[in-house]
């Protein structure tokens, strides 16, 4: 942590990713993000990211807007002009997608007859679930769903129970889904809450959707997704949120995020570093 007064920045660096630092919680001028900069460089970082509080499992990015609309509950509210005035760039963008319910249903309904058949089947997360039993078996999903890629990080589970805990005992387990296999092994999860941010809106938010990879291309993602808003429906929600789907990454199965009209757009940023030449203030 740095501190000047009332400025402050908090720089970190994940043992998975060492010449990668992040920079999240910034207040006050840049001469204190400057100062995290130059502590990163010092370590050996040739690049820093931000705003991140040290790796993707945690809090990131920067919300880019437009303001249109009220805030949204648990998204980025970090300005991200300020980032590229502070000579940052866009590493990754994000989106977040007001989506009605009638066009994700429809779009899953042939995947979910068909996967039915079959034996798959969709579950909902226990009432009578302890949060850390329902972590784990997200996390568990998420690790395999996510560690080929370039920047994975590992974050045990023990850690973000504890980082999470409030979250996590005000979960509602009916909006989200575990998908099973024939076998009855948890192989996917859409995660989705309501959005309560605004009195009288009525919305809820898809935060999390993931299927392990050798189990893509079956209509999994979409099945879930259409879940989620036939239990929304169910409930008298009005519409959902596909929240903070990464914009820039074709690859990932589930494009039926992409159906609706963008709310909210967002961006993590990344700065080259000298670490022949820090600077630290």
């Amino acid at each position: 942590m740095f501190s000047d007064g009332d400025a402050r920045c908090m720089a970190g660096i994940h043992p998975d990713q060492p010449t990668l630092g992040a920079i999240g919680d910034w207040v006050g001028p840049p001469t204190i993000l400057t100062a995290a900069e130059g502590w990163l460089a010092s370590q050996g970082c040739t690049e820093a990211r931000g705003p991140m509080l040290l790796c993707s499992w945690f809090p990131h990015r920067a919300n880019l807007g437009p303001q249109s609309t009220e805030p949204i509950q648990f998204e980025p509210t970090e300005p991200g002009a300020r980032w590229i005035e502070a000579g940052y760039s866009e590493h990754s963008h994000y989106l977040s997608i007001l989506a009605a319910h009638e066009p994700n249903i429809r779009a899953g309904t042939d995947q979910a007859a068909a996967l039915a058949t079959s034996g798959w089947s969709l579950r909902p997360l226990e009432a009578g679930l302890d949060p850390r039993a329902s972590l784990e078996i997200l996390h568990g999903i998420a690790t395999r769903v996510f560690s080929a890629e370039e920047d994975f990080t590992h974050v045990d589970l023990d850690v973000l129970v504890h980082f999470y805990h409030a979250w996590l005992e005000g979960l509602d387990p009916s909006l989200s889904r575990i998908a099973h296999s024939p076998g009855g092994d948890p192989v996917g999860f859409v995660l989705a809450l309501p959005e309560e941010s605004v009195p009288g809106r009525s919305w809820f938010q898809i935060l999390s959707l993931a299927v392990l990879p050798e189990h893509r291309h079956r209509g999994l993602a979409g099945w879930l997704v259409a879940a989620a808003h036939q239990a929304a429906r169910r409930a008298g929600i009005e519409a959902g949120v596909h929240a903070l789907v990464r914009a820039d990454d074709h690859s990932r199965e589930g494009k039926g995020w992409y159906r609706g009209d963008i709310l909210r757009r967002y961006a993590l940023f990344h700065k080259a570093l000298d670490p022949q030449r820090p600077t630290v203030e």
